[in-house]
């Protein structure tokens, strides 16, 4: 059975391509990914690391481009806040304006439009480059937000004079926009994206994801609860700001260390990522056991679904509390979510929380024996990308990128041409995919293929000690 084109796929180990070299058919390819996935999950220390890649089938945009439906939200809200439309637009050609400059240095002839090295198409409108099919403002999100708050921390320390501009309230409008286009459980599945699977053979899995939402998600985390329980729990790590995790561990009852503590009010404490869940001891033995389906999840960037808390006391340190998004939208706090801006200077990373989780994040990948698998990341943040190089010094440490761009990516080039064999690329429109990971790379712990079970039994009884089992073949 064909699942994919081995053209559009590739799958590196250091600098080599090993797909050209497997000659087996599709199945065994399949299998043998899952073996080498299964062998690495089986690591005490297992880490994913999730980007927007695994949230576009779900609706959400992609913030490479400033969206433009933030940009119409921010139109709209004109009406009511005079002067922050033309302010935006302001801030966009000064940030565009040394791109500007080499876009037209690179127009084709006689046209409004050029190409950058990376063969991507623009357009200039009124002086703001825009992609040309998207028709998307060229620069990316946060770094229009960065750019708004370090204005607006720069003015604000000026009292000598009495400020006229709107930086502070274009922040907010902008984070209300962000909330409108990242609530994934409010926007339309795209069926492009899902009719990807069905060209793999998986048509059940298309009707199971337009009845489920997460249902991608899902069966990532019930394949990944599987490892076995003498291990440390996994962690997951997000950039994501959307809660498409959140939603499918309660809808499989997993309980997750977030960083969070309390009920009613839940407010941010770090410590708590250092805690456990049991069951309690029983009365005769006095042993705890560990509860199966917890797992520990970082929102490295923030979170929709936090926001700056009225109250700062003993119980609540660092000012953050987390809300239902229903509540947050109700109270009209949408403008006051904590979100972090990735392209903001590294000297930021020393606020809180960032600078708890980027601990958390150092101190789990550096550990030895572990394993980091990115899954939709792009690498296009150079604070997880220095973690990341500062754990590849550790010898025992292993990278495993899937990314649908791959080697294509600028960044993921360079990991591949440092021929590290620890660093594995899984890469294309099937190896490289969200839902493929998912619903068909990710191994099955529980289940023992039933010709392996046969050969081990004839085996035993023939008394045959020297015959490999399938799981010695592939390895």
């Amino acid at each position: 059975m064909k699942y994919f084109d081995i053209s559009k796929n590739k799958i590196f180990f250091g600098n080599n391509d090993r797909l050209k070299e497997w000659d087996d058919d599709q199945n065994k390819i399949i299998d043998k990914i899952r073996l080498i996935l299964k062998n690495y999950l089986e690591l005490d220390n297992v880490s994913f690391l999730f980007g927007s890649g695994t949230s576009i089938h779900l609706g959400a945009v992609a913030i490479r481009n400033f969206p433009i439906e933030v940009e119409a939200y921010i139109r709209e809200r004109d009406k009511g806040l005079a002067g922050i439309q033309e302010e935006f637009f302001s801030v966009i050609k000064q940030l565009q304006a040394q791109k500007l400059e080499f876009g037209k240095a690179n127009l084709i002839e006689g046209t409004q439009t050029f190409e950058d090295e990376r063969k991507w198409k623009f357009v200039i409108e009124d002086d703001i480059i825009r992609d040309i099919e998207s028709k998307e403002i060229a620069i990316e999100y946060e770094k229009v937000l960065n750019y708004l708050i370090a204005l607006e921390y720069v003015l604000s320390e000026n009292k000598s004079s009495k400020r006229t501009d709107k930086y502070s309230e274009l922040i907010k409008v902008i984070k209300e926009g962000l909330f409108t286009v990242c609530d994934v459980d409010k926007r339309k599945i795209p069926l492009s994206e899902l009719k990807k699977i069905v060209k793999r053979n998986k048509k059940q899995a298309f009707k199971n994801a337009l009845k489920n939402k997460y249902y991608f998600h899902e069966m990532f985390l019930k394949a990944l609860l599987q490892r076995p329980l003498n291990l440390r729990r996994a962690n997951i790590f997000c950039a994501n700001y959307d809660l498409a995790f959140e939603y499918a561990f309660d809808k499989l009852g997993i309980h997750y260390i977030d960083g969070f503590a309390g009920f009613h009010k839940r407010f941010f404490k770090p410590e708590t990522f250092e805690y456990d869940i049991f069951y309690p001891g029983s009365t005769t033995s006095g042993k705890v056991q560990r509860i199966e389906k917890v797992v520990r999840y970082y929102k490295l960037h923030g979170s929709l679904s936090w926001v700056n808390s009225e109250v700062r006391n003993s119980n609540n340190l660092y000012g953050i509390e987390e809300k239902p998004l229903e509540l947050i939208e109700s109270l009209n706090k949408k403008g006051e979510i904590i979100i972090y801006p990735s392209a903001v200077k590294k000297s930021y990373t020393l606020d809180l929380p960032y600078s708890e989780l980027f601990r958390q994040f150092a101190a789990t990948i550096t550990q030895s024996q572990s394993v980091l698998i990115t899954v939709g990341y792009s690498f296009g943040d150079d604070h997880f990308n220095d973690i990341i190089y500062q754990a590849l010094s550790n010898p025992t440490f292993t990278l495993i990128v899937v990314d649908f761009q791959g080697t294509r990516n600028e960044y993921i080039r360079n990991l591949k041409e440092l021929n590290d064999p620890r660093i594995i690329i899984l890469e294309g429109e099937f190896f490289g995919d969200f839902l493929t990971f998912a619903d068909t790379l990710m191994p099955n712990f529980n289940n023992i293929d039933n010709n392996e079970k046969v050969a081990a039994t004839l085996n035993n009884l023939l008394g045959n000690k020297s015959a490999p089992t399938k799981k010695e073949e592939n390895e």
